[in-house]
C-alpha cells in the first residue's frame, strides 16, 4: 500500500464528509451536501477497510490513517467543542507515541532493554506483555471509538457513520493485535 495515496484518500475523505455536513444545513444546497457528505463517508470507509485488510503486514498505514483522520475531523470542529477538540488532541499526540513504540518494537535488542523498564504487575501488561505507548493508544481510541458509538444509537444517525466507527474500532484492535505478535516476537529471545 502506497501511504501517501491513503493519507490524501481520508483527508479527502474528511473534507468532504465537513463540507456535506455544512451544505446539508444551507438552504438550496442540502443535495449536494448529501452527495459530499455520503462520498466522504463511502471513501473513509474504503480507506478503513482497505488498512484493516492489510493490517498484518503494515500497521503503521493503520495508525497512520487513524492520526490523520483525526486530525482533518479536528480541523472542522467549532470553537465551542473544547471537550472534543480535547481528546482528538490526546488521540494525536498518543498515536505519535504508539509510532515511536512500533519503530523501537522493530529493533529486537533497543525493545529488549525497553521492556526491562516495563512493571511486570498485570495492570502493566497486554496480554502478558508490556503496555506500551502502541498498546496505551490502541485502547484509548477504542474507549473513545466505543463511547462516540454508544451516543450514535440515536434514530437517525446514518449507518455508514456507524459502520466506520465499528470499522474504525476493529482497526484498533486488529493493530493492536499485529503488534503483539511483534512484541512476542522480539522478547522470546529473552526466554532462550
Amino acid at each position: 500500500m502506497e501511504k501517501t495515496g491513503l493519507l490524501d484518500r481520508i483527508t479527502l475523505g474528511v473534507e468532504n464528509i465537513a463540507i456535506g455536513r455544512k451544505e446539508l444545513a444551507t438552504v438550496g444546497a442540502a443535495e449536494a451536501g448529501l452527495a459530499s457528505f455520503m462520498n466522504g463517508l463511502l471513501s473513509a470507509q474504503v480507506v478503513f477497510t482497505e488498512v484493516y485488510d492489510n493490517v498484518a503486514n503494515d500497521i503503521e498505514s493503520v495508525i497512520l490513517v487513524e492520526q490523520v483522520y483525526l486530525t482533518e475531523e479536528r480541523r472542522y470542529c467549532r470553537d465551542t467543542e473544547k471537550g472534543v477538540t480535547a481528546s482528538m488532541t490526546a488521540g494525536i499526540v498518543a498515536f505519535d507515541d504508539a509510532l515511536r513504540a512500533l519503530e523501537i518494537a522493530q529493533d529486537a535488542a533497543a525493545y529488549r532493554n525497553a521492556e526491562a523498564t516495563y512493571s511486570h504487575l498485570p495492570e502493566y501488561r497486554y496480554r502478558g506483555m508490556p503496555k506500551d505507548a502502541f498498546h496505551v493508544a490502541c485502547l484509548a481510541a477504542t474507549t473513545r471509538l466505543n463511547n462516540t458509538l454508544r451516543t450514535l444509537r440515536t434514530p437517525g444517525i446514518n449507518g455508514i457513520e456507524r459502520q466506520i466507527y465499528d470499522q474504525r474500532s476493529k482497526n484498533m484492535s486488529a493493530a493492536q493485535g499485529a503488534y503483539l505478535v511483534i512484541q512476542q516476537s522480539v522478547l522470546a529471545h529473552d526466554e532462550v
